[in-house]
């Protein structure tokens, strides 16, 4: 769900699907430094690891909301100028 987020936020932003790993490298670079870990995790994982075998440190799972509260807040802000 992360990588499509990033992935929604990254074609509204560009006007061009790209691949997960491609649309993470995209929002990484626009989002707070505070932000980056969960995405920079979920791109690593997908990258690297069957989704069966995926585990995430509760360090970063309790980093998950907000991070997607970010993610959806730039998205909606980014879909109201081009509205």
């Amino acid at each position: 769900m992360l990588l499509t987020l990033a992935r929604v936020w990254t074609t509204l932003g560009t006007g061009t699907i790209v691949a997960k790993d491609s649309a993470a490298d995209w929002v990484l670079a626009r989002l707070a430094p505070e932000h980056r870990p969960v995405l920079e995790f979920a791109r690593e994982l997908y990258l690297t690891t069957a989704y069966a075998d995926e585990t995430w440190p509760d360090e970063l799972k309790a980093q998950v909301g907000p991070h997607v509260d970010e993610v959806l807040t730039q998205i909606r802000r980014l879909h109201d100028t081009l509205a």
